[in-house]
């Protein structure tokens, strides 16, 4: 059995400042949902918000927070957007 699985991570806007990148890779466990991804995120980079202030997108499409992830998949967070006409 595995022990970790591998994805990436992308983050946009507001959130690639917070965490001083764009993009990189993390390893979660098995059976790991968005959610998990974005709390391990939050232990390595404390300026990220929590999950309220965030949508999240699994291989650019938007998904609930229990949405598991896979091997290979990429997970991206956007913060939410407002204003506009």
């Amino acid at each position: 059995m595995a022990e970790a699985i591998a994805v990436r991570v992308r983050f946009f806007a507001r959130l690639r400042e917070l965490a001083g990148t764009d993009s990189g890779a993390l390893h979660v466990p098995p059976s790991s949902n968005v959610e998990d991804v974005y709390e391990a995120l939050r232990r390595q980079y404390a300026a990220l918000p929590p999950v309220e202030s965030v949508r999240a997108a699994l291989n650019q499409e938007f998904v609930e927070w229990g949405a598991e992830v896979s091997a290979g998949d990429e997970v991206a967070f956007i913060p939410p957007v407002s204003g506009g006409r």
